[in-house]
């Protein structure tokens, strides 16, 4: 299995996870998507590094991945109940299994930031987390 395959099951299993949470209507990864059904989460690879794990071919892998999360159009009446409330159950829903389904040693939030967002020249609420995958790499 080459490292595409495995870096793929790992984004994969995301969606699949993320595709389980009734309150978003739309999971995205790598796909053309329209910003039409809301609320939305967009999952983004934003950085992999690699170092030595031990003698011979293993690698440890970093995988580090935003979930874009786009809630509403319109400001929140309350952004606790409204925007980190959902938020939250995003977070909640990966550290469910925080193997991903054995697809990685562990994976944890590294950022939780509710935000405006501008996509396609519209204001959204919602917001940012930032998450940190490890896993082993043997080539």
């Amino acid at each position: 299995m080459g490292y595409f395959d495995v870096f793929n099951e790992v984004f994969q299993q995301v969606k699949t996870v993320l595709a389980g949470i009734g309150d978003l209507k739309q999971v995205v990864l790598g796909e053309q998507f329209k910003l039409a059904n809301l609320p939305l989460a967009i999952i983004n690879p934003v950085g992999s590094t690699f170092t030595q794990f031990s003698l011979g071919q293993t690698l440890q892998n970093t995988v580090e991945f935003d979930i874009i999360i786009l809630i509403r159009e319109t400001e929140p009446e309350n952004w606790f109940s409204n925007i980190v409330l959902p938020m939250c159950s995003v977070v909640d829903a990966i550290l469910a299994d925080r193997t991903l389904n054995g697809k990685v040693k562990d994976c944890i939030p590294a950022s939780f930031e509710p935000s405006q967002i501008r996509m396609v020249n519209k204001l959204y609420y919602g917001g940012v987390i930032r998450f940190k995958a490890l896993l082993y790499y043997s080539p």
